[in-house]
C-alpha cells in the first residue's frame, strides 16, 4: 500500500511522476500528520508584513479573492496538523494569496533546511529590498518561495542573485510590479553555472520542459508577489498580465555564440557565473527563413520602427544559433549589427509626428525630433541606449525580439556565489 507520508517523500525527492492512487486506497492511507511550515511573506523594516498593507488595499477595492490574506501567525513559521500536507498548505496558502495559481511544494522545515545548506549565507541576512511595498528578502525568506517554486536546493545561489539584481533601485521594480503594462522579469544566465545546473540554453528555452528554468522563473516571480507585494488586481495593476510572470528564465548558448557572451560585454571574465535580469514586455518572432544578412537585418529593424514607444533605452534581441553562424560568416560582429539595425530601425518624421507627437508620446526624445520640419527625416524608432544581443535556442532560423520595460536604463547584473564546498 503507498502511504500519504511515502507519496510526499517521493513528490518532494523530485520524482518524475507521482503513481496513480484510486480513491479508496487514498482513503485508508490518510493519517494525520504534524508539520512545521514557514511563512513566505515580506516584513518591512518596521516589522509589519506586507500582507498587512495588502490586506487595506483589498478592503478598499472590495477584493475578495484572496480572503485569508494577513491571516497567520505573526511567525515564521507554523504548525499544521492535517490528514493531506500537500492539498491542506496548497489550500491555506492559496486563500492567504501565497501561491502564483499553480501547485507549490509546501515550504516543510526539512525542505527549507535543506535548501539553506547551499549558500554561506545567514538566513536572517537581507539579500535586498524588494518593491512595491519594501519587504525585506532575507536569504531564509527567499529559500522559502523557491521550494515553493519546486527549485532544487542548487538553484538558490541564482535565485539569490536575481533577487539582488531586482533589488537594485536601478532595476526600478517599483514601476515594473505595479504597471498596468505586461512586464515581466526575465532572468539571463552566463556562465559555467548554466551547465552545471542544467538551465537550457538551446531548442525552447524559453518554453516548457525543463525543471531549472521553468523553477528558478517562478521562484523570482513569488519572491516579488510574497516578499514584495505585487498583487495581482492591488499593486500589480497589468492590463493583461503575461503567460511570462509564471517563468521567464533562459540560459545563453554559449557553445552556438560567434561572439562573446553578454557576461563579459558587462564586464566580467569569461568563467564567471552571471545573472542579468531585465524586464520583458513581450515577445516578437522574427522569421529568418530565406533572408541573406541584411536582409535579416532590415527585418529587425522594421519591426523595432513598428513599436509603440519613442524610446527604449534597451530591447533585447535573442538571435538563433543558425542565423547567428550566418551573420557571423559574411562578417558581422555584434557592434556592426548594432550600428547596422540603429541606421535603419526609422520612420520618416510625418509618420513619426502622427505615432508620438501628436499624441504626446515623446518622453525622452531629443529635442531636434522636436522641433524637426522636414516631412521626410528619417527618425529612429525607438531611441535605444543598447540592444542587448543573444544566442539562445536550437537550430533553425526563428529568432526573437523582446522589449524591455521603458523605464529600465540598462541591464543590471550578479555574479553567482556558490557556497564553499
Amino acid at each position: 500500500m503507498i502511504t500519504r507520508r511515502s507519496m510526499l517523500k517521493g513528490f518532494f525527492a523530485g520524482v518524475s511522476a507521482l503513481p496513480f492512487i484510486a480513491p479508496q486506497v487514498r482513503a485508508e492511507a490518510a493519517e494525520e500528520e504534524s508539520v512545521w511550515v514557514y511563512n513566505p511573506a515580506g516584513i518591512s523594516e518596521n516589522g509589519a508584513f506586507v500582507d498587512e498593507i495588502l490586506k487595506r488595499g483589498m478592503k478598499q477595492k472590495g477584493d475578495k479573492r484572496h480572503p485569508l490574506t494577513g491571516d497567520f501567525p505573526r511567525l515564521s513559521i507554523e504548525h499544521i496538523d492535517t490528514k493531506d500536507v500537500f492539498e491542506e498548505v496548497n489550500r491555506l496558502f492559496y486563500l492567504r494569496g501565497w501561491t502564483d495559481g499553480l501547485p507549490i511544494v509546501p515550504p516543510v522545515e526539512d525542505r527549507v533546511r535543506k535548501m539553506l545548506k547551499c549558500t554561506d549565507m545567514g538566513p536572517d541576512e537581507v539579500i535586498g529590498i524588494v518593491e512595491p511595498l519594501k519587504g525585506q528578502a532575507t536569504v531564509a525568506k527567499v529559500a522559502v518561495n523557491a521550494v515553493m517554486a519546486g527549485c532544487r536546493p542548487e538553484y538558490l545561489p541564482v535565485v539569490i542573485a536575481a533577487v539582488r539584481v531586482i533589488s537594485d533601485p536601478d532595476f526600478s521594480l517599483l514601476g515594473i510590479s505595479t504597471t498596468t503594462n505586461p512586464d515581466t522579469p526575465m532572468i539571463i544566465v552566463n556562465g559555467p553555472i548554466a551547465g552545471k545546473l542544467g538551465i537550457n540554453s538551446g531548442t525552447n528555452a524559453l518554453g516548457r520542459g525543463w525543471d531549472a528554468n521553468a523553477t528558478i522563473g517562478r521562484a523570482l516571480h513569488l519572491v516579488a508577489q510574497n516578499i514584495g507585494g505585487s498583487r495581482p488586481g492591488i499593486t500589480d495593476l497589468s492590463c493583461l498580465g503575461q503567460p511570462g510572470e509564471f517563468a521567464m528564465c533562459l540560459a545563453e548558448n554559449e557553445e552556438k555564440n560567434p561572439w562573446g557572451p553578454l557576461h563579459e560585454e558587462l564586464g566580467y571574465p569569461r568563467d564567471a557565473s552571471v545573472v542579468s535580469v531585465v524586464a520583458a514586455e513581450g515577445i516578437h518572432s522574427i522569421l529568418g527563413i530565406g533572408w541573406d544578412d541584411e536582409g535579416y537585418l532590415n527585418l529587425v529593424a522594421d519591426h523595432l520602427a513598428n513599436l509603440d514607444r519613442a524610446k527604449r533605452p534597451v530591447v533585447v534581441l535573442i538571435i538563433a544559433q543558425d542565423t547567428a553562424a550566418m551573420l557571423a560568416r559574411k562578417g558581422w560582429t555584434k557592434e556592426k549589427i548594432r550600428t547596422y539595425i540603429y541606421e535603419h530601425a526609422r520612420l520618416p518624421f510625418s509618420k513619426y509626428k502622427k505615432r508620438f507627437i501628436d499624441t504626446r508620446k515623446v518622453q525622452g526624445v531629443p529635442d531636434w525630433v522636436i522641433k524637426n520640419t522636414d516631412p521626410d527625416a528619417m527618425i529612429p524608432v525607438p531611441f535605444m541606449n543598447h540592444l542587448v544581443i543573444l544566442v539562445a535556442g536550437g537550430t533553425g532560423e526563428k529568432s526573437m525580439l523582446i522589449p524591455v520595460w521603458a523605464g529600465t536604463k540598462k541591464v543590471i547584473s550578479q555574479e553567482v556565489k556558490t557556497p564553499s564546498g
